[in-house]
């Protein structure tokens, strides 16, 4: 049985996290944080993106902003981390037992008061700059080593601003923002000072896309696998080749495929490039030679205009219902079987 209030509960794997800026020390050796033009990464992610990147391709892994795009009024304590957590208008605060006030270095016994009421910018903290509006981005970088999130903090009210509504934009679009490739940008932009009154240029965190809205339409279509995986390497010979001295499998049954229901699966899982015209595909060998697996795949792959060869081998397997073992068995039975599909007798 689960552990109420625990088993419920989670919580995505961090990886790390990236810094807006560094810290720099003052004349008096005082340390203070100052904001670059990059993203600092470590040095596992330097190793991909360049020791000063100025956008991270990225995948949002959840629909639930909360996980992924958390924002609150957050003041936190050199010693405590985090002492108080609000939204403007509830906030969990650690107090002092003995004084009722945020708990600071000195308090010797504390605890957590939930639902008190938050004064949001009106707070004396706030106004104190001790508490700030703070957004917790976590996200995929598909291409680092490692299955988990990584973290970006970010106290600029534009970035949150940026980001809330590139998501309400692509969710309009695609009617979902998770597993969408997408581009995390720092740019410049032209901000007014609320202290002094006068514009100023800040680094503001975005979310973008380097594809056109066709392309990134059709992307969105795409199983995860396919958004992920690079292209195949041509030049460089297979890695799953079976062993001739394995007992085969025996026989399997039959199933005449459902030519209408394979042909509208496939439209919905491996949407077709339009602009692409196909070529027809070539006849099969001769008997003497026999088409080979790879053949077949490569034989669907250019008769439905698709660019993988692993695409077809979901296709026939997935919409088709065709065992691999009799792919790997029999290509040129299985090829004489599906020849109705591409308008052959």
């Amino acid at each position: 049985m689960p552990i109420k209030g625990l088993s419920e509960q989670r919580r995505m794997p961090r990886l790390g996290k990236i810094h807006l800026g560094v810290k720099k020390q003052n004349a008096k050796g005082v340390e203070h944080p100052s904001a670059t033009d990059y993203f600092v990464c470590p040095d596992e992610l330097q190793k991909i993106y360049g020791k000063e990147p100025r956008e991270l391709p990225v995948l949002i892994p959840v629909e639930d902003a909360e996980y992924w795009a958390s924002q609150y009024y957050r003041c936190y304590s050199r010693t405590r981390g985090l002492v108080c957590k609000g939204d403007g208008e509830k906030c969990n605060r650690m107090v002092d037992t003995k004084t009722g006030a945020l708990a600071n270095r000195d308090s010797t016994e504390v605890v957590w008061k939930v639902d008190m009421p938050c004064e949001g910018r009106e707070c004396g903290d706030y106004q104190g700059k001790k508490c700030q509006e703070t957004m917790c981005l976590q996200f995929l970088l598909p291409e680092a080593p490692g299955l988990g999130v990584w973290q970006i903090d970010t106290r600029s009210i534009n970035s949150i601003r940026n980001i809330n509504s590139a998501t309400e934009l692509i969710r309009g679009l695609f009617g979902r923002v998770r597993m969408i490739p997408l581009l995390l940008t720092l740019e410049p932009q032209e901000v007014i000072n609320p202290d002094d009154g006068k514009k100023k240029h800040v680094r503001v965190l975005n979310l973008r896309q380097k594809e056109t809205l066709k392309e990134l339409l059709a992307l969105s279509q795409k199983p995860i696998y396919e958004l992920l995986a690079p292209p195949p390497a041509e030049n460089e010979a297979a890695l799953d080749v079976e062993n001739d001295e394995e007992t085969e499998p025996g026989p399997e049954p039959r199933v005449k495929p459902d030519i209408e229901q394979a042909e509208k699966d496939a439209k919905e899982l491996w949407p077709e490039d339009v602009s692409e015209v196909k070529p027809e595909p070539e006849v099969e060998k001769q008997s003497g030679n026999p088409m080979t697996r790879e053949e077949l795949y490569d034989w669907v792959a250019t008769a439905k205009g698709w660019k993988s060869a692993k695409t077809a081998r979901q296709y026939l397997v997935n919409a088709l219902k065709i065992e691999e073992s009799r792919i790997d068995k029999d290509p040129g039975g299985v090829y004489k079987e599906i020849m109705p599909l591409f308008g052959k007798p």
